[in-house]
């Protein structure tokens, strides 16, 4: 026997701006400077030396393009938004500004000698100490690689919402074309039917759970998330459909722990689990079929676990539909913060196991839980 565990793929970094946004941004910066130098000029009545004014605005341009990526680069590697590290965080983007913006000031001041100005212009104790003014610039980029890293995490909630809405609805599809399959509904008419010749009372009762049923699948479209206790009422109506058909042939057995009804989880996510388990564990076997589902909370993670004494396999890296749109829809949802483990042997059935962040809803009416 052995279990398989949840796969999925960590969480990127937002992406930060390309290199040719960068380049573009700082060109426009050079000429706006240049256009501010020509103005202070034209109102003090300097004349402005073209060859100085744009090689040297351009010149910074251009330095700072080229260590832009590197303070992004930072930003990210050094995340201010994480709490936990925030004050060291602090202190390594405080000695790089001030290491960027000499290493700026270092390579601008020779590069300037080189091209010809005026000698002793740019003395090392000079350059050192001017360093200082150009400090602001590394806090500034650093402003804007977060402002971006914000935009991008906002598109990505938006896109994460877009992905669980119709990861519902393809949820809800599935259960009414392949979980609700036809032959579910004609047995479970034709099962009526033959009630009504010898327990009409059970076959009202059948066909009222059964319109419940349907109606409470179709009710919850625009639900992405329920309360345990929600989930499990619209699986008991299953499982007591079920059972109607076949009174000596399923046993089912709940143990949930108190406290974890009003767990929020993805919308039909249990029903269709149990109904896996019903058809393909138990269904092919014969005798009594035992199903357990137990809900237990364990520090801040709900434990969900659906096991049955059916035929069981060898084979637990199987995963079929239904377990791979269900990891699928959990992987949208938590991210890695997840687990699902299926544990299988033959003739010991299946125990699938669902480890979920614990988050509680607060009932509209503190006195009473949804039903």
């Amino acid at each position: 026997m052995r279990s398989a565990g949840a796969t999925s793929s960590n969480q990127n970094k937002p992406a930060l701006v390309t290199g040719p946004v960068i380049a573009l941004a700082w060109l426009l910066f050079s000429g706006f400077m240049v256009l501010l130098m020509f103005g202070q000029n034209l109102s003090v009545g300097t004349p402005t030396h073209w060859g100085e004014t744009l090689g040297g605005r351009l010149l910074h341009g251009l330095l700072w393009g080229l260590l832009t990526p590197l303070v992004f680069a930072l930003a990210t590697r050094f995340d201010l938004t994480e709490r936990r590290h925030r004050l060291p965080h602090l202190l390594v983007h405080a000695a790089a500004s001030y290491g960027l913006a000499l290493v700026f000031r270092l390579v601008y001041a020779g590069l300037m000698t080189v091209f010809g100005a005026q000698p002793g212009a740019f003395s090392l104790p000079t350059v050192i100490l001017n360093a200082n003014n150009w400090v602001p610039v590394y806090w500034m980029l650093l402003c804007v690689a977060y402002a971006v890293q914000y935009r991008e995490r906002f598109r990505q909630g938006q896109v994460q919402a877009a992905q669980l809405e119709t990861q519902l609805v393809q949820a809800q599809l599935q259960a009414l074309k392949m979980q609700l399959q036809p032959h579910f509904l004609f047995n479970s008419l034709n099962a009526v039917s033959a009630l009504m010749g010898t327990d009409v009372k059970a076959a009202r009762r059948m066909l009222a759970q059964l319109s419940q049923f349907l109606r409470l699948v179709l009710e919850g479209s625009d639900t992405q998330e329920v309360t345990l206790a929600q989930e499990l009422h619209l699986t008991r109506l299953y499982l007591e459909i079920e059972q109607t058909r076949f009174p000596d042939r399923l046993t089912v057995a709940y143990h949930i722990a108190p406290g974890t009804e009003a767990a929020l989880l993805p919308a039909l996510l249990l029903q269709p689990v149990v109904e896996n388990a019903v058809r393909h564990g138990l269904a092919p076997q014969a005798g009594v079929g035992e199903l357990a589902i137990s809900a237990r909370q364990q520090a801040d993670r709900l434990i969900v676990q659906v096991q049955d004494n059916g035929r069981g396999t060898t084979d637990t890296a199987v995963r079929g539909i239904g377990l791979r749109n269900l990891e699928s829809r959990l992987a949208t949802r938590y991210g890695a913060d997840y687990a699902v483990t299926v544990e299988t042997a033959p003739g010991q059935g299946y125990c699938l196991q669902l480890s979920l962040p614990f988050q509680a809803a607060v009932p509209a009416n503190p006195n009473s839980l949804p039903a």
